[in-house]
């Protein structure tokens, strides 16, 4: 059944990634240096970036988008991207940084684009065993004359959990009927801890709640399995 909640019942303010740029800011410009982010192999141009501590060390979380897709509309113009990529690396003590983990993905040509919902980044320990588990949100967007379609219940999104060096992905597409809205889960997902399962059917609970994303609501929005990673 497709329904939005009243503003009065949303869970509080997007709990989930909120405040969670101030709490892990870098301090160190070298981040952001054209040989820095060359050497790492990141091309793309930087849109957010993160650093934070755990107990296995020091890290930075770049977002990139090559933001190359134009949207002119009457409010003046928009742009989207064509790809995005996110790069974990690992702050050496030398001051070096070491690749951990990666993701890439691009719009298909029948989308108008795609960008990153910095908004939903989460940097944070999930599980309380004192490692942190960042969770990624983007989304792509269905092609519109006029707008960027931001319409809940329009294109698709993707959410990835960088977890114990494996990538757990949950994909959705939506619609205004029932039976055109789907969220799937690679396997990694149903064999994670039940608090982090939770944790992430909770994330998608909060983005329908807030009218952000129309997820399928079937299974208490619970994914179901898919092949892949």
């Amino acid at each position: 059944m497709k329904y939005l909640l009243p503003l009065f019942f949303l869970l509080p303010a997007l709990a989930f990634g909120q405040g969670k740029d101030g709490k892990a800011t870098c301090a160190d410009a070298r981040l952001l240096q054209a040989e820095t982010l060359k050497k790492s192999g990141i091309v793309l141009p930087v849109f957010k970036h993160y650093c934070y501590s755990d107990q296995s060390g020091n890290y930075v979380l770049y977002l990139t988008e090559k933001q190359d897709v134009r949207q002119d509309i009457k409010q003046g113009e928009e742009k989207l991207a064509s790809a995005v990529e996110a790069h974990l690396l690992k702050i050496e003590a030398d001051k070096s940084l070491n690749s951990i983990a990666s993701i890439r993905d691009k719009a298909n040509a029948d989308e108008a684009g795609m960008e990153f919902w910095s908004k939903l980044t989460e940097i944070s320990d999930i599980d309380n065993d004192s490692n942190i588990e960042p969770i990624l949100v983007y989304r792509f967007y269905n092609k519109d004359e006029t707008k960027i379609d931001r319409d809940a219940f329009s294109g698709r999104i993707k959410i990835i959990m960088l977890y114990k060096g494996s990538k757990v992905v949950i994909r959705a597409i939506t619609g205004n009927l029932d039976g055109e809205r789907k969220t799937t889960a690679t396997e990694n997902f149903f064999t994670l801890p039940a608090s982090v399962q939770k944790h992430l059917v909770k994330k998608m609970t909060g983005m329908y709640r807030d009218n952000l994303y129309g997820f399928d609501n079937s299974y208490q929005f619970v994914p179901r399995k898919s092949m892949g990673n």
